[in-house]
């Protein structure tokens, strides 16, 4: 590779998929197509190998899965490759996962070592497969976006390759094998992007194609474990990349066909995931359709026995198999008869299979009725564990073909002993006749609403309060059960109530609570509180509404048979207490410290003042207070909060206050230790009548003193500018006059 002062991004996005197939879960191909979101199966190799800076490389090793941006799961199905303008999906429809090996390049790619350094990645991700008749046939799907670097060889180009290897681990000679570089956009299909991405302005052509599928035959390695790998390498320069994402499918390598019992057309299906099939009547040497994606045929079969198709399937990459299949029709018939055998107790029934096929041999699958099957062939016995009817389906497979048929009788087992009579409730609303009663473990039954009468109804409704019986018989009424009594009664006893707070402070809310039951007089295990159920008038099906909002409120409350009642509830907005106090004044100071507020008092309500001094709290409706902080400046909170003492509800409301600096007009520094020091801890400066300066103090000064250079001045008045940083920390100045007197 020759040396250049500038980058050329060299780039390759391959996308291959391998998912779980259509044909049922394989135990040797655990997790083949991500389909568990994770790289259970796999393992996961990286290298970094450069010719330019050969220094550099390292072998291949062996890493955790995943492993940062080289080898990742993806999960997003919505996502699209935002390499080619987000034209491309990274995970194709019908999956959930792909597996990224490698990443796009990056400015902290580009720049590090000062445009002197390199990445050349390269990963590969490995699954050993060991080939069966179920997954002979491994189906990749891929999609692959190159950027084209005119000036690489081959050779040092980004580069994607999917081998498979034997159980020796020699390359196995399949046309499947692909090895592209990214040059060598020789499968047909490409589509061209311009890349408005900066890292890639110097290059921005990019080839890209969409989801390809190839297939590979593995019938010659069956019974033998192979390896399927897939790698992703960068420029072997320096900056190229290349990335891919994939995931596999299994099919058996084998035309399934579909022609059964009275149908004239035969369908004829291959295996998926070959980008044509050419199909022809071996028969006839017709050609029954040239090149079509399409996987299926269906052949016109009237008035023919036997006709042989013959598939060619092309892939992709220009990989061709071929099958062929003889057209048989196979007609199938389900048949069966059931009888019941032993005592009036034993409950057993006796099958006897009469399912027949004109070809091919039979398979079977018993459904019982009772949650139980089998695949029993012959006559057979099968005991039951409820007595009545049950609804027997017996599935005839008929392989080599796809045909099956099934049949379903409604089968007699009895044992007298399970004969049974339950009421769906055993208590119904006052009045009314919603009792329903269920018998169940025979054929016919007798009922008290009806004796003498025999029929296969197991269910009376409409029935109001009262004692009732039914009598269980077989289909010949060689078998009886004894009389089985249930009582149906009137709902005896009803609680329904709605609690909580009937009023609400304005600003706030209530919550009520509906709550009860019904007393269920249950004659096998006594008197049982059943809870109910709630629809507010609000619209709400909960026991507990919150609301804010006076007015009536109606909960209908319904046991689990229908029975309601319902109740109102009035609710009431309680208005808050009035927070409009006064304070006077709104500027203090250190000799004027006193505070004056006041409210007019309200019935009921106390009041409680905070002054925002940490002085404490004041009550009653009138208060004083007097500021006693040694500051130059603040700014204090007056709060009130006002409580209603009959409903709870509570206001608040603040004001301020500023304090402000004193500063008298007069001092008289004569030695008495009152008003000696003119303005002490302020910076500031004071001036005579003629403009010289005669004193300059600070924050940390005593204040002045009334002299000048040690030396006592005449009463006179002076000018003085004051600076100080008020409460919000920003700089201030007082101007003014000051009156010296002695």
């Amino acid at each position: 590779m020759k040396k250049r002062h500038y980058l050329i991004i060299g780039l390759i996005v391959c996308l291959t998929i391998i998912s779980l197939g259509l044909f049922g879960a394989n135990s040797n191909l655990i997790n083949l197509g991500f389909e568990n979101g994770n790289f259970t199966g796999w393992t996961g190799y990286t290298r970094v190998y450069s010719t330019d800076v050969p220094t550099s490389n390292t072998p291949w090793v062996q890493v955790a899965l995943p492993n940062s941006r080289r080898q990742v799961i993806m999960s997003d199905t919505t996502a699209y490759d935002p390499t080619v303008g987000y034209l491309l999906k990274i995970i194709p429809k019908g999956y959930k996962y792909s597996a990224r090996l490698g990443d796009v390049i990056t400015s902290a790619d580009v720049t590090q070592g000062n445009n002197m350094g390199f990445r050349c990645w390269q990963q590969k991700l490995q699954y050993k497969l060991a080939v069966d008749s179920t997954n002979a046939l491994l189906i990749m799907k891929f999609a692959c976006v190159l950027q084209y670097a005119s000036d690489h060889s081959a050779l040092v180009e980004p580069r994607f390759k999917l081998t498979l290897y034997d159980s020796s681990g020699n390359e196995i000679n399949t046309c499947t094998n692909y090895d592209v570089y990214s040059s060598s956009n020789t499968v047909k299909g490409f589509q061209n992007y311009t890349s408005t991405n900066s890292i890639l302005s110097i290059a921005p052509q990019i080839q890209w194609r969409d989801w390809t599928t190839v297939g590979a035959d593995l019938s010659a390695y069956k019974g033998q474990t192979i390896t399927l790998e897939f790698m992703s390498t960068d420029c072997t320069g320096r900056f190229h990349f290349g990335y891919v994402y994939f995931v596999a499918d299994y099919q058996p390598m084998k035309i399934s066909t579909d022609f059964c019992g009275s149908s004239d057309t035969a369908r004829l299906t291959a295996p998926t995931g070959f980008e044509s099939y050419r199909w022809r009547d071996v028969n006839t040497n017709k050609v029954a359709n040239t090149d079509t994606t399409l996987s299926t045929l269906a052949v016109p079969m009237s008035g023919k026995d036997s006709v042989i198709y013959h598939c060619i399937m092309r892939s992709a990459t220009g990989c061709i198999d071929s099958l062929s299949t003889t057209i048989l029709k196979y007609k199938p018939v389900a048949s069966f008869t059931a009888k019941m055998v032993g005592t009036c107790t034993d409950n057993n029934v006796e099958f006897t299979n009469q399912s027949t096929t004109n070809r091919g041999r039979l398979a079977f699958r018993w459904d019982y009725g009772d949650g139980t099957n089998d695949t029993i062939s012959g006559t057979h016995i099968h005991h039951y564990t409820t007595s009545g009817h049950h609804p027997v389906k017996l599935i005839v497979y008929n392989p080599p073909s796809t045909c099956s048929i099934d049949t379903i009788k409604d089968v007699e087992s009895i044992n007298t002993d399970l004969v049974g009579l339950k009421a769906d409730q055993d208590s119904i609303c006052i009045g009314s006749s919603t009792g329903k009663l269920r018998a169940s473990g025979a054929w016919t039954y007798e009922w008290s609403t009806n004796p003498g009468t025999f029929n296969i109804d197991s269910i009376k409704s409409g029935l109001p309060a009262g004692t009732y019986w039914v009598k269980g018989y077989d289909s010949t009424h060689n078998c009886t059960s004894n009389k089985h009594y249930t009582t149906i009664s009137d709902e005896s006893e009803w609680m329904d109530s709605i609690q909580g707070h009937n009023w609400f402070c304005t600003g706030d809310s209530t919550k009520l609570y509906a709550s009860g039951w019904y007393v269920n007089m249950n004659k096998q295990t006594g008197i049982a509180k059943t809870p109910l159920t709630y629809r507010w008038n609000n619209g709400a099906l909960t026991d507990t509404i919150t609301t804010n909002k006076a007015g009536t409120y109606t909960v209908i409350a319904t046991d689990k048979w229908g029975c309601s009642r319902t109740s109102p509830y009035n609710v009431k907005e309680k208005v808050l207490p009035l927070i409009n106090f006064t304070v006077s004044p709104n500027t203090i100071n250190s000799k004027r410290n006193l505070v004056s507020c006041s409210i007019n008092q309200e019935p009921s309500v106390l009041y409680n003042w905070t002054f925002g001094d940490n002085t404490g709290v004041s009550t009653g409706n009138s208060v004083i207070h007097y500021y006693n902080q040694n500051l130059p400046s603040a700014l204090y909170t007056i709060a009130l909060k006002d409580s209603d003492t009959v409903y709870g509800c509570t206001n608040s409301g603040t004001t301020s206050i500023l304090l402000e600096p004193f500063v008298p007009n007069v001092f008289t520094p004569n030695g008495d230790e009152y008003n000696d020091y003119f303005m002490p801890n302020y910076e500031m400066d004071v001036y005579d009548r003629y403009g010289i300066l005669v004193y300059s103090g600070t924050k940390e000064s005593n204040g002045w003193d009334g002299s000048y250079k040690g030396k006592r001045l005449e009463p006179d008045t002076y000018f003085y500018i004051i600076h100080y940083t008020d409460y919000n920390n920003q700089k201030q100045t007082i101007k003014g006059y000051i009156t010296l007197i002695r």
